[in-house]
């Protein structure tokens, strides 16, 4: 069964409580949007920045497929999902053992 709640607001207007909601509703947002401000896609050498790894440390990740990257031209191009998804990975086979 459903139990509903009844909140009762004293000396406010309609305009004030939906000014007072939309006022949380854009702090909550800007919230979000700055947890998703990461790049969709890293290069190899920002890649072996957050690895604090080498670039060819990175290369060889990807020719064994360790981590997924797309090639454009002569760069390659890592998902932020794949980067995680390996390191997620990486984690688990560490316990494993």
């Amino acid at each position: 069964m459903e139990s509903h709640q009844t909140i009762l607001l004293h000396n406010i207007t309609p305009f004030e409580f939906k000014e007072m909601i939309i006022a949380d509703l854009k702090i909550e947002i800007e919230k979000i949007l700055l947890k998703s401000n990461k790049p969709e896609y890293y290069t190899v050498s920002e890649v072996s920045k957050i690895l604090n790894v080498s670039n060819l440390t990175v290369y060889n990740y990807i020719k064994k497929g360790t981590l997924p990257a797309i090639k454009i031209g002569r760069k390659f191009q890592i998902r932020r999902l794949s980067l995680e998804d390996a390191l997620k990975e990486v984690k688990s086979l560490k316990y494993r053992r």
